[in-house]
């Protein structure tokens, strides 16, 4: 397997097994604060990261039988994730349904055949950047990575 690859993986398994305890450890009502009316919680930045894997699961999935380049669809973050309501999800609900959706994305990526990694992606729009699968991969743990240290710092 790829060295790169294996460095990503590495981390999301990482995210997965450290994740959702500290995030438990957090009372509630931390865990709802918005620090400004703009800003999402805690619960909803995890519910932002449901949304991230849902959104590249089916990249994941598609770019192992599509013909390159790879059209990636953005979406619209903001309305995903207040139509959904996460700040008013169960806590315990929203971090398993993150993780294992999260394992689920890992096997993926654990399986996924090496000579798709490079195949090149295009966004309808240009919001989407990465120029392979393999970056679109990395990009995906990159985001979390950003994410997780807003939600723990």
């Amino acid at each position: 397997m790829n060295k790169e690859l294996q460095k990503v993986i590495a981390r999301l398994e990482e995210h997965i097994n450290l994740a959702p305890s500290e995030f438990l450890a957090f009372p509630e009502g931390e865990l709802i604060r918005k620090p400004a009316p703009d800003k999402w919680s805690k619960k909803e930045i995890l519910g932002h990261l449901i949304d991230s894997a849902a959104n590249n699961h089916h990249r994941f999935v598609r770019a192992q039988f599509e013909n390159e380049p790879l059209v990636l669809v953005p979406y619209e973050q903001n309305d995903w994730n207040q139509v959904q309501k996460y700040i008013e999800v169960d806590t315990k609900f929203l971090v398993e349904f993150w993780r294992m959706y999260n394992l689920h994305i890992l096997w993926i990526i654990n399986n996924f055949p090496e000579e798709k990694l490079n195949l090149k992606c295009k966004s309808i729009d240009e919001r989407e950047m990465a120029e392979t699968v393999f970056l679109l991969i990395k990009d995906y743990v990159d985001h979390m990575d950003h994410h997780l240290t807003q939600i723990f710092s």
